[in-house]
């Protein structure tokens, strides 16, 4: 009898969830309006909300963006999946340098946030797996290290 309920309670909150999940999100006029003016020839728009931010996932020129606006429709920031030989030379110049003998990661995610633009990239060798925030002019940080 416990394992049905433990069962039951499991399937009625997966039902829940699924149906929350299906609800469109409804995204106020000022915001709408802002993200059509930003971004004019966006396709395959789907909007999700958390707390005071909508957050906006399509596609733009064949590559998947995600942005997010604030409930006022300030453009808070973008993102993108982006090849790492599509990185600023600064930056391609610096992981070279400051890490030579490791696989760059062929996939980079470019964030543009409060008017800064960084890419996180993972490089590896045989010891470890490094993740680098890395600075449009080529200033990388260590976001975290991995021991293989």
């Amino acid at each position: 009898m416990k394992k049905f309920k433990t069962v039951l309670t499991a399937m009625v909150m997966l039902l829940s969830i699924s149906s929350f999940a299906l609800e469109p999100v409804k995204v106020t006029p000022v915001v709408k309006a802002a993200f059509e003016n930003n971004f004019s020839k966006a396709t395959l728009v789907n909007w999700e909300k958390s707390n005071d931010f909508y957050f906006a996932s399509f596609t733009l020129n064949n590559v998947k963006v995600d942005a997010a606006y604030t409930a006022s429709g300030e453009l808070v920031g973008t993102s993108r999946k982006m090849s790492s030989d599509q990185m600023p030379l600064p930056v391609s110049l610096a992981i070279t340098e400051n890490y030579d003998g490791y696989l760059v990661d062929k996939s980079v995610i470019e964030l543009t946030f409060e008017g800064l633009t960084r890419y996180y990239v993972t490089v590896s060798n045989e010891k470890q797996t490094i993740k680098l925030k890395c600075s449009s002019n080529g200033i990388l940080e260590v976001e975290s290290r991995t021991k293989k």
